[in-house]
């Protein structure tokens, strides 16, 4: 377990059996293994008696990590409680740089917040925070994690319509089976990324019931990052259902091209199997079938009329 005491003129840490004086000034923040949930009660027995509530979300919890998610669900689906009216238990989904899952999961009261793991965050970024001066209560922390977060969707997000670019272009040069499959991929990435802004955002929502005096600039600022990346990834989900549209379009037009070659075949050797039939017919007197140059003059038919079908399909462009 690590401890930290953050005010608005810095964090520090604090050392074991060495009690932090003027509290009242800052707040506390107490990092704990992922597994350690037996001690979040010690540390909140000012605001909240140990009961079953502690057990519930560990059941919760461990039955979100063993559960079985089928593809195009959320792992963690981000979620607020509020155990009493000044403890609050907030999880985020966050995507590390592996564009895999993790939960972030803390406790907020009106002074002190519990982190079960560090998950990604480290102490030099609420140094960073603290020094910025934006962290002054520990709803503000549970803000800048929340941005974190959030920022991640978004460099996610943006990773995926550098795919799409990338498929459209191969669409638009040569329209092929597998890139049907890609499509499909993307769009359940940005459904699953959809559904993940769409569980933030009603988290974040849920903030403005936590009890502070004031809301800062910070909050301001994570709603307003919450609502772009929520039309963006809207976008990005018309985006991808645009280039579904036009890998179907593509493969339609190139169904058309394959028709169009057939049926100018079909065309040029319609005539041709006229006369071969003509010709294949059992009758006694026939123009040219006792000549000994009949059968040139059959082959000079079929040229004249293949070259003639040719020229006339030339002048009404329809080889091009």
């Amino acid at each position: 377990m690590e401890t930290f005491y953050i005010n608005p003129h810095g964090i520090k840490v604090i050392q074991k059996k060495k009690p932090q004086s003027g509290v009242k000034a800052g707040f506390e923040v107490f990092v704990l293994g992922p597994e350690e949930w037996d001690k979040v009660p010690h540390m909140l027995a000012a605001q909240i008696q140990a009961s079953e509530w502690l057990e519930r979300l560990r059941v919760r919890e461990a039955g979100e990590l063993g559960k079985n998610i089928r593809e195009g669900s959320l792992h963690f689906r981000p979620h607020f409680d509020r155990l009493n009216a000044n403890v609050h238990y907030v999880c985020f989904r966050d995507i590390d740089e592996h564009k895999q899952e993790r939960p972030m999961r803390l406790f907020v009261t009106s002074n002190v917040c519990i982190l079960l793991g560090w998950n990604g965050v480290t102490p030099e970024h609420l140094t960073e925070w603290a020094q910025n001066g934006t962290l002054t209560t520990p709803l503000d922390l549970a803000c800048a994690l929340g941005l974190r977060v959030l920022r991640h969707h978004q460099r996610y997000l943006e990773m995926l319509e550098d795919q799409m670019d990338l498929v459209e272009e191969k669409i638009l040069l040569a329209p092929l089976s597998w890139q049907l499959k890609q499509i499909i991929s993307l769009r359940r990435k940005i459904l699953v990324l959809k559904r993940s802004l769409n569980a933030h955002q009603s988290v974040f929502e849920r903030f403005k019931n936590i009890q502070k005096l004031q809301y800062g600039d910070l909050q301001e600022e994570l709603i307003l990052e919450m609502t772009q990346a929520t039309l963006s990834v809207h976008q990005t989900h018309a985006m991808i259902e645009s280039l579904r549209e036009a890998y179907q379009a593509a493969v339609d037009n190139r169904a058309n091209d394959i028709m169009k070659v057939l049926t100018l075949v079909a065309t040029i050797i319609l005539p041709i199997t006229l006369l071969t039939g003509f010709f294949g017919m059992n009758f006694k007197f026939m123009p040219s079938i006792y000549q000994p140059h009949g059968i040139l003059i059959f082959y000079g038919l079929s040229t004249l009329i293949f070259l003639v079908v040719m020229i006339y399909f030339w002048k009404k462009k329809w080889l091009h």
